[in-house]
């Protein structure tokens, strides 16, 4: 599991001021997320900044999360024992969160909750992109004791609408397009994920996502589609996807894209081939491929 006691502020006052929604520039309302009184699961509850600025709107949440909330159904993130010492929005859209030597003393499951709370709030703020977690001025470790790194609110995937028992971590392979469009880049990518997610949803929506790492790696679909279902039987993958995957990305080839999937897809232990439909049909032209008609097989020779 993981290693490191999370702050998880967002959390207190949203309760306290009301549940108001406000809107950001692209009129999705904010929220705070919480942990439930048995520390099992993350809860999401609106919350209303009165802050304008990023770092203001930071510094509020890191108040609020520190304080109890007035629901006792609900976990303060920030505990008693772990204080905030500084904090800092980068250039580059990484807010730094500097703890105290706090931070390590709590549950792993726990810590990862905290995490999960702590990061989708965060990144909903304008100009955010991921949070990077300090404790005394150095860089958290996994259990390698390797930099855990910038986190993304994509890397914590939760089933909305479901109670969640707990998330788990692993790591996962996943194949983007290189700068010519023409070739795959395999890369490894670390997640925490809902324990009631299949995986081979959880490796598709991270590829429908796109690449964490910008400027090498380069997104194959639009981020606008969307599985209609996934599943598995007898060792093939039965992905339907909206029609936005009809939508082509830059200069990526129709190969490129198909093989983006399947070779992501693949990876996976109980996947050898994949049928992939869209909205529900297999008869339909993709570029030079007439027909999605036939399941893929794992095709290495299009990698970099």
């Amino acid at each position: 599991m993981t290693e490191f006691l999370l702050l998880a502020f967002l959390s207190a006052s949203a309760l306290l001021f009301g549940c108001s929604l406000p809107k950001d520039e692209t009129g999705t309302a904010f929220s705070v997320y919480y942990l439930n009184k048995d520390q099992t699961t993350v809860v999401e509850k609106p919350y209303e900044p009165t802050a304008q600025k990023p770092e203001d709107i930071l510094a509020e949440c890191i108040e609020v999360m520190s304080t109890q909330p007035a629901d006792v159904d609900l976990k303060c993130p920030i505990q008693d024992n772990v204080k905030v010492k500084s904090f800092q929005i980068t250039d580059e859209g990484t807010a730094e969160l500097n703890f105290d030597s706090g931070y390590y003393q709590a549950d792993t499951i726990q810590d990862i909750l905290r995490r999960a709370a702590v990061v989708r709030t965060i990144c909903q703020i304008n100009g955010i992109r991921g949070v990077r977690f300090l404790v005394e001025g150095t860089e958290i470790t996994d259990e390698n004791l390797q930099p855990v790194g910038m986190m993304t609110a994509d890397m914590f995937i939760s089933n909305e609408g479901k109670q969640i028992n707990t998330y788990e971590k692993t790591t996962i392979t996943l194949y983007f397009a290189d700068e010519s469009g023409t070739l795959l880049l395999r890369t490894a990518e670390n997640v925490a994920y809902s324990s009631n997610i299949a995986m081979e949803r959880i490796v598709l929506e991270q590829l429908i996502r796109g690449p964490l790492y910008t400027g090498q790696y380069y997104p194959t679909m639009p981020s606008t589609v969307s599985i209609l279902s996934i599943t598995t039987k007898d060792g093939t993958c039965y992905v339907n996807l909206s029609t936005n995957f009809l939508t082509k990305v830059g200069n990526v080839t129709d190969e490129t894209v198909l093989y983006s999937i399947v070779n992501s897809l693949t990876e996976l232990s109980n996947i050898n081939k994949v049928q992939i439909m869209i909205d529900g049909e297999t008869e339909i032209s993709f570029g030079d491929h007439s027909y999605l008609n036939t399941p893929m097989e794992r095709y290495l020779d299009i990698v970099k």
